[in-house]
Formats: structure tokens, sequence, C-alpha cells
């Protein structure tokens, strides 16, 4: 039976609660819940209090990173007072402002419409409706959990060996929950010590540290974990923070800042250091076994295989998630469209022999022909031969995109009636103004639970593939092309394209080129892995967003074409159809440069009148130093 982490953190939960009352637990200090010889006389005890921790912080699946919604923190679109009514403010970068998915119905996130303020971080700009995401406010509250461990744990009377894995644990976290704030707004306040509780917040108040003393204390806390912590779990810790996830994710942190947008930070975060970093993560990791795993469909599918390098591990009903916009409302409830796949990442897919779908009118009706095995683990078609949840097999049918009666609009889209294969007891927003989700998110998707709301597949926030793509683009960077182009050939072959002529339909061979054929690759390999916003960040690229409209493919039924058969083959009935690019949003996009660094929401600077607001927003504050 699968064990996990979440799981486990819900009864440590528990057991403090016990002892502690009914107080938050991002509250609760464990001196004040438990004495100081329960907690640091008893290696459960102490592991419960740090358990805390992994709940809140742990990655889980980045649900609606293409639409309204996004994460599980907000997945609920109807949350607050209606999905239509708000969508304006529960888009936010990271889901809707990629390129990965369109969004339904043109409803078009302000911050890619560049109308979007500093508050959108805290509260989409919609303070008055009561939103409130708490921005940054668990994070540090997780610090302070991680600072207070650290603080104890020499104290601790058992055994050495669990006090330093306990305490590696605890670096890693506060690594990764600094990683976090900073990477978004810059440095912030370095706390590393636990604060007195104080009526007088004054007392406790600090100024922001500058981006790069909070980068080199990452860097340190990782180092200081890498040195402590095992390097496998056995048995009930399967899944706990282990030194290769450690080793990894210190190479995901020089990455990003080694890059345009943070630049090296004066030599804080060099390419060679996250050469360095990234290949020694690669080689422990190929040296306790892990790799990538040969057919890539499966990575989501089976259990702890030997790709997944950071896992959280869910199984219903002791652990498990709702998502039920990935899944058509004839098979599912509550929502639709989440992560509809834009025509931009389904013409990204290579083809079989490695090169490039050229887009054409006379290319569509076959697009979904000879494509890499990426793009049939990824997209959902009109037609596609996959039944992706008991439902659809229970019915004995494929899920058909087509509209019928087709009316394209003057700006640029479609309306219609959904077909009559698969209308009955659907709805996908008809009523609602032009309707473009013609493809469907199918990476994933949880294809065996017997209800959308008890979703249980395990998710893998660090693969050895990122590993080895962040080995290879730092490569790239320093010259080291031979390293850099191979890496390529590797996760292409993966990918069941065709080696050809050595080189997998790769043809770059400078360094200009290959570092466009890597931002090219991750667009394609980790689609809906939640990392392409923080790749258009880092990279600087918001130029692919900008003046423009992302699109998706109008599929309808010609003129007098009867309907298909539920489980017709579509290679058979694609010319039944006809193919128009279509238009998806409120407007051409115009996402400002000043997003790739947010602004502090009002709330935090008018709480603490140390802190300075980023220079971009109309501060002082510089997040480049």
């Amino acid at each position: 039976m699968k064990r996990n982490i979440l799981k486990y953190t819900l009864s440590a939960i528990l057991v403090l609660a016990s002892f502690a009352s009914c107080r938050k637990i991002l509250e609760r200090d464990p001196l004040n819940a438990l004495t100081n010889e329960q907690v640091w006389g008893s290696e459960r005890a102490a592991t419960a209090y740090l358990d805390t921790v992994y709940y809140d912080l742990m990655p889980c699946w980045p649900y609606g990173m293409g639409n309204p919604g996004g994460c599980s923190r907000v997945y609920n679109n109807w949350f607050w007072d209606g999905w239509v009514k708000n969508w304006q403010f529960v888009n936010f970068g990271t889901g809707n402002g990629t390129d990965e998915a369109i969004s339904p119905h043109r409803y078009s996130d302000k911050v890619l419409l560049g109308t979007a303020t500093y508050d959108w971080l805290e509260n989409y700009d919609n303070a008055a409706a009561g939103v409130r995401l708490n921005w940054a406010v668990n994070t540090f509250g997780d610090i302070r959990t991680c600072n207070n461990v650290l603080a104890n744990i020499d104290k601790a009377t058992f055994a050495q060996q669990s006090k330093d894995q306990i305490k590696g644990q605890a670096l890693f976290w506060r690594a990764w929950a600094y990683y976090k704030l900073v990477k978004d707004v810059g440095g912030v306040p370095l706390i590393l010590t636990p604060q007195a509780a104080v009526s007088d917040l004054s007392q406790v108040q600090m100024p922001r540290n500058k981006t790069s003393e909070c980068v080199k204390q990452i860097l340190k806390d990782l180092d200081d974990a890498i040195g402590m912590l095992p390097d496998s779990w056995k048995g009930a810790d399967v899944g706990r923070i282990d030194k290769g996830i450690a080793m990894a994710f210190k190479g995901r942190v020089l990455l990003f800042f080694a890059s345009p947008l943070f630049n090296g930070l004066n030599g804080i975060a060099t390419w060679q250091m996250a050469y360095d970093a990234n290949l020694a993560a690669k080689n422990f990791l190929a040296g306790v076994g892990k790799g990538l795993y040969p057919v890539y469909g499966d990575i989501w599918n089976t259990e702890m295989n030997k790709e997944q390098v950071m896992v959280r591990r869910f199984t219903f009903p002791d652990a498990f998630y709702a998502a039920p916009g990935n899944a058509p409302l004839r098979y599912s409830a509550d929502d639709w469209d989440n992560d509809a796949p834009s025509l931009e990442l389904v013409n990204a897919f290579p083809m079989k022999n490695g090169s490039r779908f050229v887009p054409s009118d006379a290319n569509y009706p076959t697009f979904f022909q000879n494509r890499d095995d990426r793009f049939y683990a990824t997209i959902y078609y009109n037609g596609a031969p996959v039944q992706f949840t008991p439902k659809m097999a229970a019915k004995n049918e494929y899920y058909w995109t087509y509209l019928t009666n087709p009316t394209f609009t003057p700006a640029g889209g479609v309306t219609g009636t959904l077909n009559s294969i698969v209308t009955d007891g659907n709805w996908i927003g008809q009523g609602m103004g032009e309707l473009n989700c013609f493809f469907l998110k199918l990476k994933g998707v949880d294809r065996h639970a017997a209800n959308v709301e008890q979703s249980d597949v395990d998710w893998p926030e660090i693969r050895y593939a990122e590993v080895l793509m962040n080995y290879g683009e730092a490569a790239n960077e320093l010259g080291k092309t031979n390293e850099a182009l191979q890496v390529l050939y590797d996760i292409r072959q993966r990918a069941g394209i065709s080696q050809g002529t050595g080189n997998y339909g790769i043809t770059a061979a400078s360094t200009d080129d290959i570092r466009k054929a890597y931002q090219d690759e991750r667009f394609v390999e980790f689609a809906f892995e939640g990392k392409r916003w923080d790749d258009l960040r880092r990279w600087k690229r918001f130029d692919l967003l900008r003046g423009k409209q992302r699109h998706g493919l109008a599929i309808t039924l010609k003129p007098g074409e009867a309907d298909p058969a539920p489980m017709a083959d579509i290679n058979k009935v694609y010319n039944k159809f006809n193919y128009t690019v279509i238009t998806t949003d409120k407007d051409n996009l115009a996402i400002p440069d000043k997003m790739y660094i947010y602004g502090l929401p009002y709330s935090f600077l008018s709480r603490n009148p140390k802190l300075q607001q980023n220079m971009m927003w109309g501060g002082t504050f510089d997040p480049f130093q």
C-alpha cells in the first residue's frame, strides 16, 4: 500500500492538536503546545512538528495552470460568488499567463492584458470582495516552524543520526520557502531565528535583505542539508526529502538566478555554478538508480518510477484532490475547460521524425498523426482513441469536441452547438459566448478515479528530465555544445523520435540556436507542470506573449456530413470536419516588463513601514542586487 507524506502529516497535526487546542498550525509553537522534554525528547514528536511544513509546502498538482483558478489553492473557480462574475480576479500569471493554454470564452487574465496592479499578488485587485490569498504570510509561518526546529534540534535527546536528518529536512524547507518568495519579488526580510510573539509588531519588523543575500542563504541552507540528508528513505518514510532532492533543487535555484532576469546576481549564481550543481545532481541521482523513464506517458501512471525525484504522494481516501475541470461535464461536475491546450502548444510538439510540425490549412486536418509520444500523453484531441475516465468507458465512447452549425464571429472566434454524440448531460459553457476549447489536457489525469473529486495520481514536482535539462541548458551557456546537444538527443529519444542522421531532428549548432532549442523543448516536455511561467520570466521572454493573442483550432462538422460513430477511428473520419484557426483572448496581450518581478502588495507595505516597494512598481528597492 502506498504511504504518503500528506497522510502522515494530517495524522501529525491531529497528534499535536490533542496537546494544543484548536489554534492554527502556523501559529503553533511546539514549546507552548508541548513541553521541551516532550518535543525534543521524542523523535516522533519532533518529526510530527516538522511534518506540518510538508503539508504546507510540498507542491501538488498545478490544476488550472492555463485557465481561471490555477493550482490547488484556488481550483474552485466558482468559489468567489460565481465564476463568470470573478473571472478577471481568479486568473493569475502562473496559470492563464502562459501560452500553454487558451482562455475560455475570452476571459483573459488582467496580468496578460497589462491592467493588473501590485495588489494582484495578494487579492487579484479584488480586496473589496474579500478575496485573500495570504501571499507570503503562510510561507513565513512555515519559515518560523523551520527556524523553531533548527533552534532546538541540537538539544534533542534522541539519536544524532535522527537529529541530523530532521535538521536537514528543516534546512531544505526553509530554503524552499525563501526561494518561493525571492524568485517572485526579489529580496525579503531574512529571518533565521524564531521571532517571539509580541503585541508591538514594530519590535520584530525588519527591512528587506538584498536578493543576493537571500540567495546566498538559500544555497547555504541547501549545502548544509545535502550534508545531513540520507541518500534515500525506506519503508514508511519514502517520499521525504533526501539528498538527491536537495541537490536537484539547488540546481534549479542556481539555474533560475543565473538566467537573464537576475543575470547571476554579481557572482552569487553563475552559469558555472548552475552547471556544476546540476551535473552533480544528475550524477548522484543516476548513481542511486534514477533516470529517464522509458515510456513518457507512464511517468504519471507508474508510482515511484525512476524518473520521479521529488514526489507528493496521494492515496484515496487518505489523501486525494479534486480535479473536475480536467474532464468535460459529461463525466465530471462543477468545472470545465481547465488547461485547454492552446494551438501554440499543439503546434510545438515535434513530428515522429523530429521535424517541426508545419501549421497550415493543408496540415491541420491530420495534425494528430505522426507526432512524438509526448503529444499523445499531453493532448486530447477530437475523437482521440483514449478513454480517460471510467465513465467514458462505461458509455462506450470517445470524447468528440467538434461543433455543428458554427457561426464565426467578427472577433475571430466561433459559436455553435456541441455535437450530438456527447451533448447529452454535457455543458462546456454554451450560452456564455464563444466556444474555443477543442483540446483537453491529458497529462496526469487520473484515468481510474471513480469520481474526479477523488483523484489520487502522484505529483512529481522534480523529474530527472528537469535535472538533465537544467544541466544541459547551463552547459550550453558555457559553450559545452556537445554536452548540451546530447541532453536534447536523450530527451527526444525517450519521446519516441527517430534518430535520423543522429540528431533526432535537432539542427541547432550555435549557442544562440541551442538556447532556442532548449526553450522549445521545455515548452513541450514540461507542458502543464507549472514551469512555463517561471521559464518565461527567467529568460525575459514575455515577447512570446506580447502583442498577440493565443489561438485555438475550431473543429466543425462539414455541412451535409453525418456524425461519426461514438468510437469511430478519427484517422478515417477526420475529413468530415473543417479546421479553422481562431483567436481566444479578450484583446492582444500586453504584459509589461515590470511583471517579470512582482510588486509587494499594499497590505504588506502598510503593516511594515520598513519594507520598500520594488523600483519598477514605484519604489526604491532594487531586486537585482
